[in-house]
C-alpha cells in the first residue's frame, strides 16, 4: 500500500501543482506559451556507484477553442431581501474551453548501469474547461493524453491519461479555495488522488499558498511586477525506459524546498527563475523482475528558468474583475 501511495504522488501530485498555478490564479485559463528549462547537477547515489543528473526542457501552448461571457437581468421573485434580489437578478454566464499541446525532452544520467545517459521524450495533448455556476463558483475540469518514453523503448510506448475535476471559490485576487479529484491511468495503473488548495493573505504583501498533497508555500509581492514564492513541493516524473532486456518505467521522486521569483516584464511577457534543494530523492524502476530497482540519491541542488508569453485575456480574469472581486 505504501508503494501504491508513493506512485500515486509521483503520477498525480506534480500535475496538480502544474494545473493550479496558484500564485497566478487569474491566468489559470489564459492562452499562453510557456517555456521551462531545468537543470540538476550530479548527485551521488547512496547505495551504488555513479551519479544522477538531469537536464530537461519543455514548451507548452494553451489556446482558446470557445469562450462565453454574457450578463443579463431577470427579476428574482423568490428573493427574501433587497440584497438577495439585486444579487440574484443579475445573471452571468461565463465559460471557456481551451486546448493544449506540450512537448518535453529530458537527459538523465544514471551512471550505475550499462546506459549511463538516457534520452527521454514526452508529448501531450489536452483540453480544459471552466464554467461559472449560479452560486458564483468556478466549476473546472481537464483531460490529457500523453506519451513519455526513452528513445530506446519508443517501440513499446503506451499512452497515459490524466484528468481533474473540481470546484473553485474565488473571493478576489488574493483569496481562493478549490477542491476536487485528480485521476491518472498510467501503464496498467489507475490512481485517484483527491486534492484541496488555495491562497490566503497573511497581511501586507505576504500570502499563503497550497495545493495538497503537492505543495505548501509562502508568497511575497513587494511590487505589482515582482513576486517571490518559497516552500516545499513534490517534484517527480515517470517515463517508459529500457531496463536491461525489458521495458520498464523509470520513476523519479523528490521532496524539494524551493525559492522562486517571477517578474512581469509587460502585459504579455513574464520571466521566472527558481532554486531548489531536494533533501530526499529516489530513482525507481518498476515493471521489471531485475532487482534491486530502487536507488536513493543524496540531497542536491537544482536550478530552473522559464518564461510565459501571454496571448490575451481569459474568462477567468473577467470573472475575478467583474463578478467576484
Amino acid at each position: 500500500m505504501r508503494k501504491l501511495s508513493f506512485l500515486g504522488l509521483l503520477v498525480v501530485a506534480p500535475s496538480l501543482a502544474q494545473t493550479f498555478d496558484v500564485e497566478q490564479i487569474d491566468q489559470l485559463f489564459r492562452p499562453r506559451l510557456r517555456v521551462d528549462l531545468h537543470y540538476q547537477p550530479e548527485s551521488a547515489f547512496r547505495d551504488t556507484t555513479g551519479f544522477f543528473s538531469e537536464l530537461d526542457g519543455s514548451a507548452a501552448v494553451t489556446f482558446p477553442i470557445h469562450s462565453r461571457f454574457d450578463v443579463s437581468l431577470g427579476l428574482d421573485t423568490n428573493a427574501r431581501s433587497l440584497g438577495e434580489l439585486v444579487t440574484n437578478s443579475v445573471r452571468i454566464e461565463a465559460s471557456q474551453l481551451l486546448g493544449s499541446f506540450r512537448f518535453g525532452a529530458r537527459q538523465v544520467e544514471t551512471g550505475f548501469d550499462t546506459v549511463p545517459t538516457r534520452q527521454l521524450y514526452s508529448a501531450s495533448v489536452g483540453l480544459m474547461g471552466m464554467k461559472l455556476t449560479k452560486k458564483k463558483r468556478v466549476l473546472f475540469w481537464s483531460a490529457n493524453v500523453n506519451v513519455s518514453e526513452e528513445d530506446a523503448s519508443l517501440d513499446g510506448a503506451v499512452p497515459r491519461f490524466n484528468g481533474t475535476i473540481g470546484k473553485m471559490h474565488v473571493k478576489g485576487v488574493r483569496r481562493t479555495f478549490f477542491y476536487g479529484l485528480g485521476i491518472a491511468f498510467s501503464d496498467k495503473l489507475t490512481l485517484p488522488m483527491p486534492f484541496i488548495g488555495g491562497t490566503a493573505p497573511l497581511g501586507g504583501d505576504w500570502s499563503f499558498q497550497y495545493v495538497l498533497p503537492a505543495q505548501l508555500a509562502v508568497g511575497f509581492a513587494p511590487t505589482k511586477r515582482t513576486k517571490f514564492l518559497s516552500g516545499i513541493s513534490i517534484d517527480a516524473f515517470r517515463s517508459g525506459a529500457q531496463w536491461h532486456a525489458d521495458r520498464a518505467n523509470l520513476n523519479y521522486g523528490a521532496v524539494r524546498a524551493f525559492l522562486n521569483v517571477r517578474y512581469k516584464a509587460g502585459d504579455h511577457f513574464q520571466v521566472r527563475a527558481d532554486l531548489g534543494y531536494a533533501f530526499t530523492q529516489t530513482v525507481r524502476f518498476s515493471g521489471t523482475a531485475v532487482e534491486p530497482t530502487r536507488y536513493p540519491i543524496v540531497p542536491g541542488l537544482s536550478i530552473g528558468v522559464g518564461a510565459n508569453v501571454l496571448f490575451g485575456a481569459g474568462i477567468m480574469e473577467r470573472v475575478i474583475e467583474e463578478v467576484v472581486r
